[in-house]
C-alpha cells in the first residue's frame, strides 16, 4: 500500500485494525499524541493493558497560544482537565517520568516506582531550556516586557503588551532560536498579528516591528517561504538572518545576538520595548539520557529520539515507538502532524504486537496554519518532500485567505477537543 493511501486508510478508519493480543502497552506522555494515541490503542487493542503516564492535572490546545497573545482567544478557552480526556479503561499513572531503561523494558517514575512494559508509545513533548539564554529564566517571562508565547501565561501576558505597544510605540523585536521547535511558524504569526494590531490601531508608524531569525531564510517549505518574504517586504517588517539570541538583560532592556553571517561570529545588542523570544528546545532530559535518544548511526546521544520516518518504530528498539514533538525525524513539530502520525502508530503497534510487518506509512504530513493578519491564514500543509499538500484542494494554497482563518479560529480546536484526542480524526 502506498504511503499516502495507507496514512488516509488508517485515518478515516478510527476503529482501524484490532487484535485480541494481551499485551502490555506503556504510553509516556499525555499530550496531543498521547491521548490520541491512547484513545485508538484502546479500541485497536480490547484484551491489551494500557497504562498512560503523564503528570499533568490540566490539558492545553497548545495550537491556541497564539491566538490567545493576539487576543482572540481567552486563556480559559483552550483548558481541559486531563482527566476527562484520559479514555476508558486506561489506567492513568499520574507522574512524571525520570528514566527510561530500554533494554530492561521499563521506565522509573517521580513517585510511583518502576513500571514495566511489552511495548513502550514514546510521546512526552519537549522540554524548553530557557536557561540556555543567558539571563533568562521562564519565570522572567512578562518582566522586561519580555514575552513568549509559547508559554500558557506567557501568551496572556502577550497579548496585553501588544496592546500596551500600541499605545506606546517603541521598538518591537521578535526572535525564534537555533533548534528545532515546537511550530515553527509560531514567532512569524505572532510577529505579524502584532504588526497587523498596530497598523489597524493607525499607530504603525509609531512602532519599529523587526524579526530576527536564526535562520538563513524566512521558512523551510519554498512555496510559502515567496509569500512570507512579500508579505514582510510589503509591510515593512525587515528580516535579519541568521541572528541567535545569546544573552537578554531583563532589567535593561537590552537583547544580545550572536551574528552568525560572517566567517566569524560576532556579538551584537540592541534596546528594546518589547522582545518576543524562543527558548532552544530539545526531548526532555530523562530522555536524553537514555539509551533511546543514540543515533544508531553515530553512536551519540541526540536532542531528539530517532524513529523510523515511514513506521514511527524505533530503530535499536523494536518495541517502542517514537511519536509527537521528541520524534526525530525530518518534519515539523506541530498537533497536524501529531493527528496523521497517531492513526499510522496505532496500526504499526498493533500489527507488531501481533508479530505481523507493519503496514502503515507517515509521509511527513504536517501544517502551519501562518496567522498573517486578523482574519487571514495563509495555510501551509506539506509533507516530507516539502511541497505543498492542500487539504482544500479548491485554494490556493501559496496565498492567504479567509477560510484558513475560520478553520484556525473557529473549528481547529473543538475539532482537536471532540474528535482528535478521541482517536476519531
Amino acid at each position: 500500500m502506498a504511503s499516502a493511501s495507507a496514512a488516509g486508510y488508517y485515518l478515516l478508519t478510527p476503529h482501524g485494525p484490532r487484535s485480541d493480543a494481551k499485551a502490555s502497552v506503556l504510553v509516556a506522555g499525555g499530550g496531543a499524541a498521547g491521548i490520541s494515541i491512547t484513545s485508538r490503542l484502546r479500541r485497536a487493542l480490547p484484551n491489551a493493558r494500557i497504562t498512560i503516564v503523564d503528570p499533568a492535572t490540566e490539558h492545553y490546545y497548545q495550537p491556541g497560544f497564539t491566538l490567545i497573545a493576539c487576543g482572540e482567544f481567552a486563556p480559559a478557552d483552550v483548558v481541559r482537565p486531563q482527566s476527562s480526556l484520559i479514555p476508558q479503561g486506561v489506567r492513568w499513572v499520574q507522574d512524571a517520568v525520570t528514566a527510561l531503561d530500554p533494554d530492561r523494558k521499563r521506565l522509573e517514575t517521580s513517585r510511583n516506582g518502576t513500571l514495566s512494559y511489552d511495548f513502550l508509545v514514546l510521546c512526552p513533548g519537549l522540554q524548553m531550556n530557557f536557561s540556555a539564554i543567558e539571563g533568562l529564566r521562564r519565570e522572567d517571562l512578562g518582566r522586561g516586557n519580555v514575552h513568549c508565547i509559547y508559554d500558557f501565561a506567557g501568551a496572556h501576558k502577550c497579548w496585553g503588551a501588544i496592546q500596551r505597544l500600541a499605545e506606546t510605540g517603541g521598538r518591537a523585536y521578535f526572535t525564534d532560536t537555533w533548534t528545532k521547535h515546537k511550530c515553527g511558524g509560531a514567532p512569524k504569526k505572532i510577529n505579524m498579528l502584532a504588526e497587523d494590531y498596530c497598523r489597524r490601531a493607525g499607530v504603525r508608524d509609531r512602532v519599529d516591528i523587526q524579526l530576527f531569525t536564526a535562520a538563513d531564510h524566512i521558512y523551510d517549505v519554498p512555496a510559502f517561504a515567496r509569500r512570507l518574504e512579500q508579505i514582510y517586504a510589503e509591510r515593512k517588517i525587515p528580516v535579519t538572518m541568521e541572528h541567535r539570541v545569546k544573552k537578554v538583560d531583563v532589567a535593561a532592556r537590552r537583547v544580545t545576538f550572536e551574528d552568525r553571517r560572517a566567517t566569524s561570529p560576532v556579538m551584537v545588542t540592541y534596546e528594546f520595548d518589547f522582545l518576543h523570544i524562543v527558548p532552544p528546545m530539545s526531548a526532555p532530559d530523562f530522555v536524553k539520557a537514555s539509551p533511546i535518544s543514540v543515533n544508531p548511526a553515530t553512536g551519540q546521544h541526540e536532542d531528539w529520539v530517532p524513529a523510523d520516518p515511514a513506521t514511527l518504530r524505533h530503530p535499536r528498539y523494536a518495541d517502542v515507538y517514537v511519536a509527537g514533538d521528541v520524534a526525530g525525524i525530518p518534519t515539523s513539530k506541530t498537533a497536524a502532524a501529531v493527528r496523521m502520525q497517531a492513526p499510522v502508530l496505532a496500526a504499526n503497534l498493533t500489527a507488531t504486537i501481533d508479530g505481523r510487518t507493519p503496514p502503515a506509512r507517515y509521509d511527513g504530513y504536517t501544517a502551519c496554519p501562518f496567522t498573517t493578519e486578523y482574519g487571514k491564514v495563509l495555510m501551509a500543509e506539506f509533507g516530507y518532500d516539502k511541497k505543498p499538500a492542500p487539504t482544500i484542494p479548491f485554494l490556493d494554497p501559496a496565498h492567504e485567505h479567509r477560510t484558513g482563518w475560520i478553520l484556525k479560529r473557529y473549528v481547529l480546536k473543538p475539532m482537536y477537543f471532540e474528535l482528535m484526542l478521541r482517536g476519531l480524526v
